[in-house]
């Protein structure tokens, strides 16, 4: 069997995007989606995908919301949870219409300064009571502005791994936005933060406490596997062997 570990719904249907526009126009009033959409309509959306699917031979997809738009920085905590909830409901709808096709990964609540405690609710909500078998995990949730996001090689991040470890599912570390109008979202951001996360965990006790967590860098690794002296470097002059 051949799967895509890491496909995104960027083809989901245009009530998705008109509810995150209603969303960003009324920030202060945040209200859960209500979407209308029909199984008929999802079935278009999914064309182009198993097109491609079928021309390339694969046979599973690891399928979550598109990446870009999952947008933690936008309003409140509030605005974030129910903007996830309504990402992953439609992933799961998807799942569950091509079971032999689509197993389904979330986006978490994730919104500045707020902790991974408040997270965890979300990822087994959507394991337990939607299969879902694992989820997206933003680097950096403010987008490179204040406040900033703790590395994850640091303990801020452990409520998250433990429920990862507890529910037994990975997670693929996944930029979302760059608020720096001078780095570009795909070739600078997603690359760079993908590369450097990798590193802050290779040199944390990340995997010493939690040796079952199991963490994918997509991408191609970033940069990693093309640094791979230079990083040898840095872990040496760390004293970390």
């Amino acid at each position: 069997m051949i799967i895509d570990a890491h496909t995104h719904y960027t083809t989901a249907p245009a009530q998705l995007e008109a509810y995150r526009g209603q969303q960003i126009t009324h920030l202060g009033k945040p209200v859960p989606a209500k979407l209308q959409i029909s199984d008929e309509v999802l079935a278009r959306s999914m064309e182009g995908q198993f097109k491609r699917m079928k021309e390339s031979g694969i046979d599973r997809l690891l399928f979550s919301p598109q990446a870009s738009a999952m947008g933690h920085h936008f309003g409140s905590p509030l605005v974030s949870r129910y903007w996830t909830e309504a990402c992953n409901d439609l992933v799961a709808r998807v799942a569950r219409l091509w079971p032999d096709k689509i197993s389904a990964v979330c986006q978490l609540p994730q919104s500045p300064d707020v902790s991974p405690k408040e997270w965890v609710d979300e990822l087994e909500r959507c394991v337990k009571e939607l299969g879902f078998v694992g989820c997206n995990v933003n680097p950096d949730v403010a987008g490179g502005r204040e406040p900033l996001t703790p590395s994850l090689g640091t303990d801020w991040w452990y409520p998250l791994w433990e429920k990862m470890v507890e529910l037994d599912v990975p997670c693929t570390i996944h930029a979302s936005a760059s608020l720096n109008p001078a780095m570009h979202l795909t070739n600078s951001y997603y690359l760079a933060h993908h590369n450097s996360a990798a590193i802050e965990l290779l040199k944390s006790r990340v995997f010493k406490d939690f040796p079952k967590l199991k963490i994918i860098i997509p991408h191609g690794g970033g940069g990693v596997p093309y640094q791979r002296k230079r990083n040898r470097g840095m872990h040496v002059k760390e004293g970390l062997g």
